[in-house]
């Protein structure tokens, strides 16, 4: 039984030996020549195969084995170029190892590497894959890695970045599916579940962070350049997360400072005033700035909710930016409502007399020097229908006993006031004193004695009373002592 066994293994071996010598004989050629050759290039030396490959007759066949000693010949030329190439100058070193790669790769499966070639070249390559993978240039770095394990076999050089290469794998597609995330908070409208994406992002960053810390120290090449680098990216990205989670905060809270901004802006509708035609009165572009001014305290209010909502992520810089912007805008709003209540106020004077302003500045030059007063301020109306209001204004030098003096044609009555009486609305209301001295009344002439102490002012309201007729005329007049040029 046991001989009858033996029988069968030889039997098997020599099958074996037959298909090897027949396999073997095809990949060589059954050229005598082509078999020589190889043997000259795998004992001694690529050069030695071309004395024997130059006596193949067929010359396609020449050309093709010849060829591969050129394809060495240049593949190791590439390599020892590296030798003048500069450690800084990786773009050159890079195209190097490729071209030798390129042309090794080329050669017959039967033509082996000298050992010091395949081992010159692993390691060069070895420091380009390594430089790859610092680069983040994945793809590249596994394609050159696989290629030089093909053409070099493996050695420790390429043994170590084979295991870069797994580790940064794992760092790679982490990073990417953190990366994946960030691109679709985008996608989220509303602001609440854009943060809450963030927050998600960055609770993954430290579960992910935790399995490459423990890849990376299980790997045993934590120091070479291409790890390194790869982790720093990889950490960069919490980063870069929470930069963008910042601004998505400031953005949304230079919403609010935009929004006022627009409501400053806002105009009126259009023929919408309370005026003839729809004209906007006053009164109406008053209304519309106050109620502007109502929805920007609105609007920063809902920005101080916000705030509160996220008071470690809303800093007190964007809402002081905020707060200045808003009473800058309500300080616009006040000067406007100003100019407008001056021009209410004036407009409710009543009648403006000309000229507007009067005094000893400008004598009348009929004037004698006792009895020294100034050029007149002069009125007059037409189909009076009720008492009239009017006003001026008067410069009496500081410390001058100057009177005012308002004469009439007929004989009306006139009162002086020290403030605007709102078309005479303010007079009972307030109860305005009289300034005229009607002691000293002469004829027609209503005096305010010492008008300068008694005008709080330079301006001077006065009534007109209805008279006899519906028409009435007059002049203001400023002297320097009307008792003494009525005597």
């Amino acid at each position: 039984m046991k001989t009858k066994i033996y029988g069968i293994i030889i039997l098997v071996a020599l099958a074996v030996t037959v298909v090897s010598c027949v396999s073997t004989k095809d990949a060589i050629d059954s050229d005598p020549a082509v078999g020589k050759g190889v043997s000259a290039w795998n004992t001694r030396e690529p050069a030695a195969a071309s004395a024997y490959w130059e006596g193949i007759k067929d010359a396609a066949k020449r050309d093709k084995w010849l060829n591969y000693v050129k394809l060495f010949e240049d593949g190791k030329k590439a390599l020892d170029s590296t030798d003048a190439i500069k450690a800084s100058n990786e773009s050159r070193l890079l195209s190097a190892c490729n071209t030798a790669l390129t042309k090794f790769s080329g050669l017959d499966a039967s033509l082996e590497l000298p050992g010091d070639v395949r081992e010159k070249g692993a390691n060069l390559t070895a420091q380009r894959v390594d430089k790859l993978l610092a680069s983040e240039k994945i793809s590249d770095a596994k394609k050159m890695y696989n290629t030089a394990v093909d053409v070099y076999g493996s050695n420790d050089a390429l043994a170590t970045v084979g295991k870069e290469i797994d580790v940064v794998s794992v760092i790679s597609s982490e990073k990417a599916a953190l990366l994946n995330q960030v691109q679709k908070v985008d996608e989220k409208a509303d602001f609440d579940t854009k943060v809450a994406a963030y927050d998600a992002i960055l609770a993954k960053y430290q579960t992910s962070q935790t399995k490459i810390n423990t890849t990376v120290k299980q790997s045993g090449v934590g120091d070479t350049s291409g790890v390194a680098a790869n982790v720093r990216s990889f950490n960069k990205v919490r980063q870069d997360v929470a930069i963008l989670r910042s601004a998505a905060f400031r953005d949304e809270a230079y919403t609010y400072r935009d929004r006022m901004g627009e409501e400053f802006a806002r105009q009126a509708e259009e023929g919408s005033g309370t005026g003839k035609n729809g004209a906007f009165t006053v009164y109406d572009i008053r209304n519309h700035y106050q109620s502007v001014g109502k929805n920007m305290d609105d609007i920063f209010a809902e920005l101080q909710a916000f705030a509160a909502k996220y008071p470690k992520d809303v800093g007190a810089d964007i809402i002081a930016e905020a707060r200045a912007q808003k009473d800058d805008l309500n300080a616009k709003i006040r000067q406007i409502n100003q100019e407008i209540a001056v021009k209410e106020e004036i407009e409710s004077r009543g009648k403006t007399v000309m000229p507007l302003i009067i005094g000893l500045f400008n004598p009348d030059p009929n004037s004698s020097a006792s009895n020294q007063k100034s050029r007149p301020a002069k009125f007059n109306a037409t189909k009076q229908k009720n008492n009239e209001y009017w006003w001026g204004m008067v410069e009496i030098p500081r410390g001058k006993m100057n009177d005012l003096v308002i004469t009439l044609k007929d004989n009306r009555t006139v009162r002086v006031f020290d403030q605007n009486t709102h078309s005479g609305k303010d007079i009972e209301k307030k109860k305005l004193p009289d300034l005229i001295s009607k002691q000293n009344k002469v004829g027609n002439s209503w005096p305010v004695l010492n008008a300068g102490s008694q005008l709080s002012t330079n301006k001077y309201f006065f009534e007109i009373q209805k008279g006899k007729t519906d028409s009435y005329s007059g002049e203001v007049v400023v002297y320097n002592s009307f008792v003494v040029r009525s005597r």
